[in-house]
């Protein structure tokens, strides 16, 4: 018996388990370019959720600019505040995510 990780869900079960206990996935009677097939159909669910991510961090900051820029709240109102708060920490949420994504990209 040995720890072996999920192709699906790349958690650690053991090699006797038909079935991974987190994910469900029937890895029983899987030959290698099944696993191989199931490992990238995880990994590009991962980047695509990471990417979906970018993508919701990059509106949310260019709505907090388009609302700065449009309305002209007034400097120390909550208007104000509120918008440099949503800039700064969709900017800092996008660029993590762009690291993962590399990251990723790079592990492969």
């Amino acid at each position: 018996m040995a720890i072996v990780q999920c192709p699906s869900c790349s958690n650690s079960i053991s090699s006797k388990h038909p079935a991974c206990p987190h994910c469900k996935t029937v890895i029983h009677n899987l030959d290698e370019e099944q696993l191989h097939r199931l490992a990238v159909k995880s990994r590009v669910k991962k980047q695509q959720k990471i990417l979906n991510q970018s993508f919701i961090a990059l509106i949310l900051f260019l709505g907090g600019f388009l609302y700065l820029y449009n309305q002209h709240p007034v400097k120390g109102s909550i208007e104000y505040n509120t918008c440099i708060g949503v800039i700064a920490v969709s900017c800092l949420w996008y660029l993590v995510n762009r690291a993962i994504l590399v990251y990723l990209k790079k592990k492969n």
